[in-house]
């Protein structure tokens, strides 16, 4: 198991690794592959230690990848990928070159098989342990995106503008 970045398109989702990755040449091969993710917003604090939770939401895909040959294909997809983390950025940048490409594996898996999980639970506690004088409650947790630090080498010292990118996640003063 290894963190990768991932991507969807469609009813597909993209991983790109260096072709000589122990990972990827496993991938390769067709086996047997579960891709997980979640994501943790909260904790959930009971009166007892045992009734404490979390909220999150989780996805798990099933299935064996696929490698993306074609060059064309892989920069298209790796423009997608791009512009899922910063709209218009694609087209401002210099794209793979073919060796780039080339040393790039695009791996793609269906999501045919998947489940998805989400607990956001109030607190559940049993009804003895109410009368309990401790603070109850949900502690929410979110990922601020921002606000971005320029290069110290960039040309363009004001940064663009990312956030449609992270509804209600984006940095604000």
């Amino acid at each position: 198991m290894i963190p990768m970045l991932a991507w969807r398109e469609n009813e597909n989702v993209y991983i790109h690794g260096a072709k000589n990755s122990g990972l990827i040449k496993f991938l390769k091969r067709g086996n047997p592959t579960c891709l997980t993710f979640t994501l943790f917003d909260g904790w959930v604090l009971a009166r007892s230690a045992f009734h404490h939770s979390a909220h999150y939401r989780c996805a798990m895909v099933l299935g064996n990848f696929t490698v993306v040959e074609d060059n064309s294909e892989k920069s298209r997809l790796l423009d997608i990928f791009l512009e899922h983390i910063a709209p218009g950025r694609s087209r401002s940048v210099r794209s793979g070159n073919k060796r780039e490409l080339t040393a790039t594996e695009v791996l793609k898996i269906t999501l045919e098989e998947a489940s998805v999980k989400v607990s956001n639970s109030p607190v559940s506690d049993d009804k003895s342990d109410l009368s309990i004088e401790t603070w109850a409650g949900i502690l929410p947790y979110k990922t601020i995106v921002g606000p971005a630090i320029t290069d110290d080498h960039s040309l363009i010292k004001e940064a663009p503008d990312y956030s449609s990118a992270y509804i209600n996640r984006w940095y604000t003063e």
